[in-house]
């Protein structure tokens, strides 16, 4: 609703003057009737009446030009425009390492020194451990004996694997003869089968041969049923269309084959009973003639060939191959099962494989010694495990190192924003005051709660450029566009309205208000798309400061317009 107060003086201070000017016209006309109160003198009443119309003029000028009821409100407006319009969306994301890597020391030996410290930046090559191999010599020549135990036991169980398969070979071999014997019977079986199949053959072509002299007059006695059926349907359709038209006219047709002078009705009624019993006759006739052409091509087919006992012989067959094929499958089927199985088998490697890597020569644990440990990557030492003692066991954890080189931004993503995650977005990630160039790279397909309690989706952006400046653990700030449009028509997002029905924006045209439903594109933080409702140059009301009606007369502020 818009308010009118703006305007109120100027209206109050026409009509105070009209009510001037009204009481000064009406004391003079009671003037002239009441004749006896003195009148002023005409040098008196001249100035008086001068200055009230005067007033009345100054009070027209300002009351009657550009009024609120002749052109309506003034208002803030814009004019929709096409443009460009980009959403960007904006959070803040952890720094991680796509790569971390724990270091486990090689050897059993006492730790000499240390250099690896949390949060130290190393580059890859760095020695970061070295260790005293005084006692790796005497703590592997146990390991050479542990490994060769090993080993015989393992040659032990292999040997008696390979007795075992030997004899599951020869109940194979026995199982294949019966299985090549019962294949023997099988193709004899065959033989018969084939030439048994052969006489079919020749006995199914003698009875093509026979049909095929039947040929001519089967095709013969064909054509002559064809005839008699389209005759008797000729003859039927005469029939059915007598009985539909003269259906309850007996009297008149008996009549019109009484008559000694037909008439032209009478006649046609005779003309129609006379082909009428022609076609009952020709129908009959005619069936008589088809019965007798359908019983001379009945009697022209040709029975079935003899198979001279191909299905007997093949059913032989069939019931003989089943029994060879059990058997050729029981034959195969007891090497599987015998001896050790593939997983034992493999245990057995792996056994072997353990036993040699815990028994490295002593040449070998020496020379890791010396070597001590070292980054193969550029990183940050994430953390360093702390010892009860100085000794360091063989696979023990001893620090981890954060990979610097192959960085990303771990982001929450709130369940709404979840379309508008498109891995391969490009991202501007700002850490520290340095920007670098990113790329979503993955987005979570289930929505967790965080610390807070809140739903979020987990989202990855891969750094491309990192460089000294990252820190893992810090926070980041990520800037994405998700959604561009351009060459659209684009308005303030502050003028959209909504209500239960949907959004809206109030426009003017022709001096009035009016309230237009409009469907939204994208967003931007100050701009709107509208894809329907408006057209590029509508105006369109941006005003907070007034009540604004539908229906009612408003002004676009010149300034605004413009």
């Amino acid at each position: 609703m818009f308010s009118n107060k703006k305007n109120t003086h100027i209206k109050e201070g026409a009509s105070a003057a009209h009510d001037l000017m009204e009481t000064e016209a009406a004391g003079s006309r009671s003037g002239a009737v009441i004749t006896n109160k003195k009148r002023l003198p005409a040098w008196v009443i001249f100035p008086i009446l001068a200055a009230v119309v005067l007033l009345a003029w100054i009070l027209s000028v300002f009351a009657g030009g550009k009024t609120e009821d002749s052109l309506g409100t003034p208002l803030n407006v814009v004019k929709a425009e096409r443009g460009t319009i980009k959403e960007v969306y904006n959070s803040t994301g952890t720094i991680e390492s796509e790569n971390t890597k724990t270091y486990y020391s090689p050897v059993t030996a006492p730790i000499k020194e240390c250099r690896a410290v949390a949060g130290q930046t190393v580059k890859a090559g760095d020695l970061l451990v070295t260790f005293d191999t005084t006692n790796l010599e005497r703590d592997n020549q146990q390991a050479q004996l542990t490994l060769q135990s090993s080993l015989n036991s393992s040659i032990v169980a292999r040997t008696q694997n390979a007795k075992a398969i030997d004899a599951a070979n020869a109940a194979s071999a026995q199982a294949a003869a019966q299985a090549n014997a019962l294949a023997d019977e099988v193709n004899a079986l065959v033989s018969q089968v084939d030439s048994a199949y052969a006489q079919y053959q020749a006995n199914q072509q003698a009875a093509a041969q026979q049909a095929a002299q039947n040929a001519p007059k089967v095709q013969e006695l064909q054509s002559q049923i064809t005839a008699y059926n389209e005759s008797i349907a000729s003859a039927d359709a005469v029939i059915s269309s007598y009985e539909r038209g003269y259906t309850g006219r007996q009297v008149e047709i008996n009549e019109a084959l009484a008559a000694e002078n037909p008439d032209p009705v009478q006649e046609q009624i005779i003309k129609d009973t006379e082909e009428y019993n022609a076609a009952l006759k020709s129908k009959s006739d005619t069936e008589a003639l088809l019965a007798q052409a359908q019983e001379s091509l009945d009697a022209l087919g040709v029975p079935p060939a003899d198979d001279a006992g191909y299905s007997d012989l093949l059913a032989q067959y069939e019931a003989k191959y089943a029994e060879w094929q059990t058997a050729y499958q029981a034959a195969g089927a007891s090497v599987p099962d015998t001896g050790m199985t593939s997983a034992e088998l493999s245990n057995l490697d792996i056994s072997d494989n353990l036993a040699e890597l815990a028994a490295l020569t002593p040449e070998e644990l020496l020379a890791k010694g010396k070597e001590g440990m070292k980054a193969d990557m550029n990183g940050v030492v994430a953390s360093v495990e702390i010892l009860q003692t100085n000794n360091a066991a063989q696979g023990t954890a001893l620090f981890t190192i954060a990979d610097t080189d192959n960085v990303r931004v771990k982001i929450e993503v709130a369940p709404d924003d979840y379309d508008k995650m498109n891995p391969g977005s490009e991202v501007d990630v700002t850490l520290a005051g340095h920007t670098y160039k990113g790329t979503l790279t993955g987005v979570d397909k289930i929505a967790v709660q965080n610390a807070k309690g809140v739903p979020v989706i987990g989202a990855r952006i891969h750094i491309k450029n990192p460089d000294e400046n990252i820190c893992i653990g810090a926070t980041a700030k990520i800037k994405m566009t998700v959604a561009e449009a351009e060459n659209v028509v684009v308005i303030p997002t502050e003028a959209i309205n909504a209500s239960t029905d949907g959004d809206f924006v109030y426009v003017i045209e022709n001096g009035i208000v009016k309230e237009k439903p409009v469907t939204l594109g994208i967003s931007s933080s100050t701009q709107t798309e509208i894809t329907e409702g408006l057209d590029e140059g509508d105006i369109v009301i941006n005003d907070f400061n007034a009540d604004i009606r539908p229906g009612m007369r408003a002004a676009a502020k010149e300034s605004a317009a413009e």
